[in-house]
């Protein structure tokens, strides 16, 4: 105390009288003010109090500081200044004390201390601080021996000696009185003050003993609950402590538990004591049983009991199911029995839950909280009794806002629920914020068990719907604390709440109509805990899941198209309450078996909105695992993705479901570029929308979709409009409102570019076929539904402008085009009315006036667009083609170009108005409307594809450009190819026919500038890298285009009338482009344009037959394709059909067993083109062949010498060909893009073709002859070599496999036909890579190459060569060959050598006509000639016909270098036969020194 912060100074204590007296009054006061409660309490750290200041002043006057008697009046005066003065004055004296009696240099002031003492008027405080040596001697006690035995006999009196009071049985007078008073009429007179006067009164007067004073309020108050404020007042001003009350209770509640007495108003009493903090939880939880330990084990075992259930349930029996099923009820029956009795022991005997059942009875909410917080979260709840009670809290506390916000009629009278009496419970509800800080905790708490009150869920469920109609959105996009507090009050307690109940489907819809409110995103995530974490989370549920599997399990092993009824209310049922697991069962099962797809779909009819929501999202879950989509080695897809596909399409077009999440999925995964899901956005467009993809159309159903929307929808798709109507608006509106429509295509679009790049690292090359072409169906498909139902106005609003899709969007052309053509035709038309009604007299306007207001329509419409896709091409593009033809070509349609004149007639013919017996009259207006809608429609397309061609007449002017005469049109052939026809050939099989049309529509049209001839010619020269490139719905489509074009072009083939009608005279049959006027040899003729015909089947024919020899699946399937899809005009020469046949029979042979699908479809074709075979015609009636010249040929070991054409003559050796043809004529392949013709005189062509055929017939029957005289010896020949063979049959057996092989060689070279080099030897494939064919154009392109020959002369010179000398060295060279082929052939096959050379047509009909021994007994000796041949010089018959082979392909690929050559000549007076000769007896010669 005496430290250096003082207070006082010493000048105080010196001029005392002047200011110190004062100064010490005034901090003493000030210091009393400061702390007027409790002035003697020191707070920390606080320099200046009381204290303090009493102790400055006492020791000032111990150490003679300040005079006693000036001191005595101010100590006097301060005792009545506040009541505890007197007793700080003592514990300052008492410290004073202490020092003086302890520290020396103090001691001499204790004499002024005792004075002191003695002076303060304060005995009795001082006898009981003060120690007994001070009283004595301080003077205040005068014997101290006495005082201190007096000191001892109190104390022992005070605090060990009993007192005792009087029993209730010994006096009941003050007992009964105090009984009496507690129990009288509680009114407002009677208050705990006055109460509590009475009772001390009464333990004063009667002597009563206070705890049995205490224990008779407390059973007062037990018996007369309803009055427990007035007690609980009283008791709070009873003197009595917790711990005193707790231990009354415990005895009296373990006393009446052993005697079986009800305690139910002890905890009632409890629970108000704690309610009103009289009784602490702690001291009356300490006398409860049983332990907590024990009450958890008591849950853990539960818990693990429920998940053995679900164990067995999962577990598949052996055994004897009628016994089994016995069993299993009798053991049901045990078991909840002893449920039974184990429930009724735990909550009657459980002190712990009767106590949590008493506070929810009286609201104490927050302190049964506080006990359930010592349990495993939802165990004290999952007490029967104790939800209950839980549950009549909830409905007292929700009862004001359900009355205000949900009346019912006034007529209805509900069941009103009492609100609490009692101050301390919750706070009734009034406003939807008091529901989220009262109800929706005390709902948490309850969780699952809020089933035991379906009446409250409904109260909850409709109050919050009514709320939630009510939130609004801020600014921000965040909604008020209710929107998303009740998320968890739906996850917590009313779904699984939903899931204990038996089949309640009123309630089921309640929550959906609440639950809709909210976006499929917050109902997924729901759905996914309710579904996976919730039913795993209790002991109840886990039960509930299994035993509903079982039930599920049961159904689905019966359910057929015959027990649909019954089956779907087993459905209905178990889904009502718990739609997940029973959904996710049947969806396993419908992946498995894709034949339960139809019964499962028609089984849902009983199904509740909520549970159809479920399903929605049990199938987004399933699939978005992480499940294996690509099957059969990455070449297909999963069967289980294409049933739960078919099963989504079937399930969403019949049943109302929200599409927002599946849809969604879709666009996530083509966000990942993952577009093998797009096989389910197809199912439920085709179903629900009624869209069919254009690739499983008819051509019939074709030619209708070029006509108008009643005829498109009349006979364009194969389901009824009636029946997807519905559906396909709960689709729109489901693009519409989760804005996914343009997304999904744009999205589509860009996956479609890049699915060849992302996909072909890991799967195989068909499957990323598969995947395209998906994608590509799914975005056309997808796009033409979207364009059928929604409106322009709503598609412009959501759809870019074309610059922003070919630039930001980063898609094709094709695709833009696609997308933005119905708003491109929607501009035009809506121009071309406004344009038609600013004229006065519209409806008087003539066709040629309409035609002219439509031009005007499309100049001011597309002008904009024009200058808004040039600068997204280089500039090198418009320099060949004008970006007003570009976008021409990509904005018009089928529609635009013809009407379907046929496919009009064919529906109009179809309807018949006559009414009739089983005709209503309604049926028959509608079939009239329909019918004058038909024609109505059929003259408005008329007229509209007036006006289109009047426009194109009008444009086609600037639509290409003149060039330099270096390459007047190749550029402009390649770019509209790469630009225009071949990205929109493929694009849809709609888009095939528009393009085979447009061309000939440019045809037509006689566009300046525009070579048909040329267009045809870089269609036909090489379509292998085409074929090739292509998937096989791009081959379909492919395939449909070249059949459009070659139908125009056998059409012209057909008839010379055809052709001189249709382009004789057309520009676009020009050969020689001039500046000044054409001249009329610059046109090719018929005849030309024959060749030219045969010239593209041949291309054809090589390019298709070396995609079949190339090995590879895709080229072997796309050829196979495209011979499929042109089979009706290709092929349509004789002998390109064997060659195709014999490659098709090859491929057959080769993929059997090995690719099944290659083997179905090769022997698909074969059939067909057998069948096709009587239409075919030979290559003389086809075009008028050219003779070539003479060339020795050895076929199987026989001399030959035949001219190079089918109808030429076959003469012996040393014999010269009379009447030769000296001049031929040929379509030649020109350079720089013309076409050089040179004329024939049709009076040489008759002689030829006469000379021909007489000479060939009589050639036939001299060897017809010949043949019959060599039968006998063949016949004996082969007796001969039977014998020889019986002799050696043990060593022919051992050599088999090798003469097989020999036998599979020697045949495949007898079938090879020499007979015809050019058409036969090229088209097999048999070809050098130094064959080079030359184009009909000049341009360097990958579709042909051109090779220089040697000695090639500059074009335009010209070398004057006599016949003769030409004639003399062609008979020269053929007696050479003959000669030494035949001696090669008598060396080889002497029995042989007196036969008759025969042409290829002649020797064809005698291997036909001849009998089958004749052909065995041929075998024979050519197999005995190559083994002699082997056993001379080494050498096999497969070597030298290899060589044979090659030295004849050597020598056909000078002549045919020499002929295109000759062709791009101006070779009028140049005969090219001559250098030819010369050039093939150098090359022979080079042949004879390699071999």
């Amino acid at each position: 105390m005496a430290g250096s912060c003082r207070l006082f100074t010493p000048e105080t204590w010196k001029n005392w009288e002047k200011s110190g007296k004062a100064e010490v009054v005034q901090m003493i006061k000030q210091l009393l003010k400061d702390n007027i409660d409790n002035p003697g309490l020191s707070k920390p750290n606080q320099v200046r109090d009381l204290s303090r200041a009493i102790y400055e002043l006492l020791s000032a006057v111990v150490k003679g500081h300040l005079r006693r008697d000036y001191a005595r009046p101010l100590v006097t005066e301060m005792v009545n200044w506040h009541p505890d003065m007197a007793s700080q004055l003592v514990e300052v004296s008492t410290l004073l004390d202490l020092e003086t009696s302890t520290i020396d240099r103090l001691s001499r002031n204790r004499e002024q201390l005792m004075a002191l003492l003695k002076s303060l008027d304060a005995d009795k405080l001082l006898k009981e601080r003060l120690e007994i040596d001070t009283l004595g001697e301080a003077a205040i006690v005068k014997n101290k021996k006495s005082f201190h035995t007096k000191q001892i006999k109190v104390k022992t009196k005070l605090f060990y000696k009993q007192q005792k009071f009087n029993l209730l049985r010994e006096e009941t007078e003050g007992y009964a009185k105090l009984i009496t008073e507690l129990n009288q009429d509680i009114t407002d007179r009677i208050t705990p003050n006055s109460m509590i006067q009475v009772i001390r009164s009464l333990i004063g007067g009667f002597n009563l003993d206070p705890n049995r004073v205490l224990d008779l309020i407390l059973e007062s108050l037990e018996s007369r609950p309803q009055q427990h404020q007035f007690y609980t007042g009283l008791l709070s001003q009873y003197p009595c402590e917790s711990a005193t009350i707790s231990e009354l209770l415990g005895f009296k509640l373990n006393n009446c538990a052993n005697s079986g007495k009800d305690t139910k108003g002890i905890y009632t009493t409890m629970a108000l004591l704690i309610q009103a903090n009289i009784l602490q939880l702690s001291d009356i939880y300490a006398w409860l049983t049983p332990e907590d330990s024990s009450m958890v084990e008591d849950f853990q075992r539960e818990e693990s009991e429920a998940k053995e259930i679900a164990r067995k349930m999962n577990v598949v029996c052996t055994k004897d199911k009628d016994k089994e099923k016995e069993k299993e009820k009798e053991r049901e029956e045990e078991e909840k029995d002893k449920e039974d009795q184990r429930n009724h022991e735990k909550f009657n005997f459980n002190q712990k839950i009767q106590l949590c059942i008493a506070l929810l009875k009286v609201g104490a909410w927050e302190h049964f909280v506080e006990i359930s917080r010592r349990f495993p979260d939802f165990y004290l709840v999952s007490s029967p009794p104790v939800s209950q009670a839980l549950c009549r809290l909830l409905h007292a506390t929700i009862e004001p806002i359900y009355r205000k916000v949900c009346s019912l009629p006034s007529r209805l009278k509900g069941s009103i629920v009492e609100l609490l009496d009692n101050p301390l419970a919750p706070h009734p509800t009034y406003t939807f914020n008091d529901m989220c800080t009262t109800i929706f905790p005390m709902l948490t708490v309850l969780g699952p068990h809020l089933y035991q009150d379906p009446g409250l869920m409904y109260k909850v469920l409709r109050v919050a719907r009514i709320a939630l109609k009510q939130v609004k959105v801020g600014t921000d996009g965040v909604r008020s604390s209710f929107y998303y507090e009740f998320l968890d009050v739906l996850d917590e307690a009313l779904l699984p709440s939903l899931s204990m109940l038996d089949s309640n489907p009123c309630l089921a819809e309640e929550i959906w109509e609440t639950l809709k409110m909210y976006p499929y995103q917050h109902r997924y995530k729901l759905y996914g805990r309710w579904k996976n974490e919730t039913c795993n989370q209790h002991p109840m549920l886990v039960k509930r899941r299994a035993w509903l599997l079982k039930k599920a399990k049961f159904i689905m092993m019966r359910i057929t198209k015959e027990t649909i009824k019954p089956v779907s209310r087993g459905i209905g049922k178990l889904t009502h309450s718990n739609p997940g697991p029973m959904f996710h069962y049947i969806l396993i099962q419908v992946q498995l078996y894709d034949n339960l797809i139809g019964p499962v779909v028609d089984s849902f009819k009983y199904l509740t909105n909520l549970s159809y929501d479920v399903l929605g999202y049990c199938i987004v879950e399933i699939l978005s695992e992480n499940k294996e989509r690509i099957a059969n080695d990455a070449m297909a897809i999963s069967p289980w993705l294409q049933s739960l596909s078919s099963f989504c399409g079937a399930v969403y077009k019949k049943y109302i479901i929200d599409l927002g999440g599946i849809l969604q999925f879709v666009g996530n995964q083509l966000k990942a570029e993952k577009s093998i899901d797009l096989l389910i956005l197809r199912e439920i467009v085709q179903k629900m929308g009624g869209t069919d993809t254009l690739e499983d159309l008819t051509s019939e159903q074709l030619d209708a979709m070029c006509g108008g929307e009643l005829l498109r929808r009349e006979a364009g798709q194969y389901q009824q409009e009636r029946n997807t109507k519905r559906s396909s608006i709960r689709l729109k509106e489901a693009l519409l409102e989760n804005n996914l429509a343009i997304p999904l295509l744009l999205l589509m679009a860009q996956q479609r570019s890049s699915v060849v790049y992302n996909q072909t690292e890991s799967p195989h090359l068909k499957l990323v076929g598969k995947l395209y072409d998906q994608c590509q169906d799914t975005m056309v498909q997808f796009g033409s539904y979207l364009f059928q139902v929604v409106t322009i106005e709503e598609l412009n609003d959501r759809l870019p402008s074309i610059g922003t899709l070919l630039s930001d969007c980063h898609i094709n052309a094709d695709v833009a085009f696609f997308l933005a053509r119905p708003l491109f035709v929607h501009m035009l038309n809506s121009k071309y009315d406004e344009l038609r009604r600013q004229d006065k007299g519209e409806k008087k306007l003539t066709l040629e006036q309409k035609k002219q207001r439509y031009i005007e329509a499309c100049n001011e419409v597309f002008v904009p667009i024009v200058s808004s896709i040039r600068p997204h091409f280089s500039i090198k593009v418009w320099e060949d083609m004008d970006p007003s033809f570009f976008l021409t070509f990509w904005t018009l349609t089928m529609s635009d170009l013809e009407v379907p004149v046929h496919m009009y007639e064919k529906e109009i013919k179809k309807i018949d108005p006559n009414p009739s017996t089983n005709k209503r009259k309604k049926e028959t207006d509608r079939l009239l409307a329909l019918k004058e809608k038909l024609q109505e429609e059929e003259k408005r397309q008329r007229e509209h594809v007036e006006r289109v061609y009047a426009r194109l007449q009008q444009e086609k002017d600037r639509w290409f450009m003149l060039r330099a005469a270096r390459s007047p049109k190749n550029d402009t052939v390649t770019a509209f190819l790469q630009l225009c026809l071949f990205p929109r050939c493929t694009f849809t099989a709609l888009d095939a026919i528009y393009c085979a049309k447009f061309v000939k529509m440019l045809h037509n049209l006689k566009t300046p500038n525009f070579s048909t001839l040329i267009c045809y010619d870089r269609m036909y020269c090489d379509i292998t890298y085409t074929v090739a490139s292509c998937t096989e719905q791009e081959a379909h489509r492919y395939a449909r285009f070249l059949l459009g074009t070659l139908e125009t072009v056998m059409h012209w083939h057909a008839s010379q009338a055809n052709y001189e009608k249709e382009c004789a005279n057309y520009p676009g049959f020009v050969t020689k482009y001039r500046v000044s006027r054409q001249e009329a040899n610059d046109y090719v003729d018929y005849e030309n344009y024959r060749h030219v015909v045969h010239k593209w089947h041949y291309k054809i024919t090589k390019a298709l037959v070396t995609c079949l020899e190339s090995g590879d699946y895709i080229q072997i399937r796309n050829a196979i394709l495209i011979l499929q899809g042109i089979l009706q005009h290709f092929p349509a020469i004789t002998n390109l059909a064997a060659v195709i046949e014999k490659r098709i029979e090859k491929v057959k042979m080769e993929e059997r067993n090995r690719r099944n699908d290659l083997y179905v479809l090769a022997n698909s074709y074969s059939g067909r083109l057998k069948s096709a075979k009587t239409h075919l015609m030979p290559e003389t009636e086809f075009h008028i062949v050219p003779k070539r010249p003479q060339a020795a040929k050895a076929v199987n070991g026989t001399t030959e010498n035949t001219n190079a054409t089918s109808g030429g003559e076959s003469k012996p050796t040393g014999e010269v060909v009379e009447n030769k043809v000296v001049k031929q004529t040929e379509v030649t392949d020109a350079t720089n893009g013309d076409v050089d013709v040179k004329e024939e005189k049709e009076d040489k062509e008759v002689k030829k073709a006469e000379l021909c055929s007489k000479y060939s017939k009589d050639k036939k029957e001299n060897n017809e002859k010949k043949i019959s005289d060599d039968i006998e010896n063949k016949k004996e020949e082969k007796e001969r070599k039977e014998k020889e063979k019986d002799k050696d049959k043990k060593e022919d057996r051992e050599e088999k496999p090798r003469k097989r092989s020999k036998e599979s060689k020697r045949s495949k070279y007898e079938d090879e036909d020499f007979g015809e080099p050019e058409r036969d030897e090229r088209s097999s494939g048999g070809m050098t890579e130094r064959e080079r064919e030359s184009s009909v154009t000049s341009n360097t392109s990958s579709a042909s190459t051109k090779m220089e020959p040697p000695e090639a002369s500059p074009r335009g010179s010209k070398r004057r060569k006599t016949e003769h000398s030409s004639k003399n060295r062609n008979k020269e060279e053929g007696s050479r060959r003959e000669h030494k082929h035949k001696e090669r052939s008598r060396s080889r096959e002497p029995d042989l050598d007196t036969l008759t050379k025969e042409s290829k047509k002649e020797k064809k009909e005698r291997k036909r006509d001849r009998p089958q021994d004749e052909v065995v007994e041929a075998e024979i000796k050519r197999k005995k000639g190559g083994e002699e041949r082997i056993k001379s010089n080494g050498r096999s018959d497969d070597d030298y016909k290899h060589r044979h082979q090659q030295h004849r392909a050597d020598s056909e690929e000078y002549h045919d270098r020499y002929v295109n050559e000759s062709r791009a000549k101006d070779h009028r007076d140049y005969d090219f036969e001559r250098d030819y000769e010369r050039d093939y007896e150098k090359h022979s010669s080079r042949h004879k020194r390699k071999n």
